[in-house]
This record gives C-alpha cells, sequence and structure tokens, in this order.
C-alpha cells in the first residue's frame, strides 16, 4: 500500500462500534496500521451515542456492526440521522451482502452519509477504499 494513503488518512479520526471485542480490535489494528491516529471504540449503539454526546470532538467515521445487542446498527444510524451526525459511516457484518445493502440503504434514507459496506472480517483494502475519499 503506497505510504500516501496513510499520511492521509493519519488525519481521521474514527470510532469503531462492534460488541465483538475481537473484531473491534481487529479493526482498531488495522486502522492503527494505516495511520489513523485517533481511534475510539464502542462495544455497542448506546455506548457509542455516550460517546458522541460527551463533548469531545466527533469522529469523521463511524465503523458501525449491524448485529449488536440492545441496539444495533441499523437503530444507531437512525439515531445519527436524527441527531445531525455530520461525520460519515462505514456498515460492518458477518451478515449476508444483502443484509449490509438494505443497512446502507435505510441508513441513507435517514440523511446519513454512508461510505459503503465491508463485510466482516475487515481487510486494509477494504478500509483504504472507502476512507481515502476523506482524507
Amino acid at each position: 500500500m503506497p505510504s500516501d494513503d496513510a499520511r492521509d488518512l493519519s488525519r481521521l479520526s474514527v470510532m469503531v462500534v462492534d460488541d465483538e471485542a475481537v473484531s473491534r480490535e481487529v479493526a482498531v489494528k488495522t486502522l492503527s496500521g494505516l495511520g489513523v491516529s485517533r481511534i475510539l471504540r464502542a462495544a455497542g449503539g448506546v455506548e457509542a451515542l455516550d460517546i458522541l454526546a460527551s463533548g469531545e470532538p466527533q469522529p469523521d467515521v463511524l465503523l458501525v456492526d449491524i448485529n449488536m445487542p440492545e441496539m444495533g446498527g441499523v437503530e444507531l444510524m437512525r439515531r445519527l440521522g436524527e441527531s445531525g451526525y455530520g461525520g460519515a459511516v462505514i456498515v460492518l457484518s458477518g451478515l449476508a451482502e444483502e443484509t449490509l445493502e438494505v443497512s446502507e440503504s435505510l441508513a441513507r434514507t435517514r440523511h446519513v452519509n454512508v461510505l459503503g459496506h465491508i463485510k466482516k472480517p475487515i481487510t486494509a483494502a477494504d478500509l483504504v477504499e472507502l476512507l481515502e475519499n476523506l482524507a
């Protein structure tokens, strides 16, 4: 991967929202490897909303898992749309491609800036392809 990608991506801040600790840490490690310096973690939708409401600078991008207990990714994205979240979202899931596409479409109807979706497990190439437009 060209080093230019890592330099550009270093300006982004990203929150990984995933209830599976291993998947969350794989995403964090992958983002770190791409040069992203500010990475937040949330174990679910409720925690993500709490972090967003904390007054800290808003992340540029949220990586949002669809299938989470308490508040899943679709509900989180609905609330992001209602709150006017100005960043972007990448939809994540190990579920079928059709489920990812429907979730992405639903989020867009709520005026959420969806960059696309990634089927787990994520790869650096998948992330770069979606994130490079924001860098």
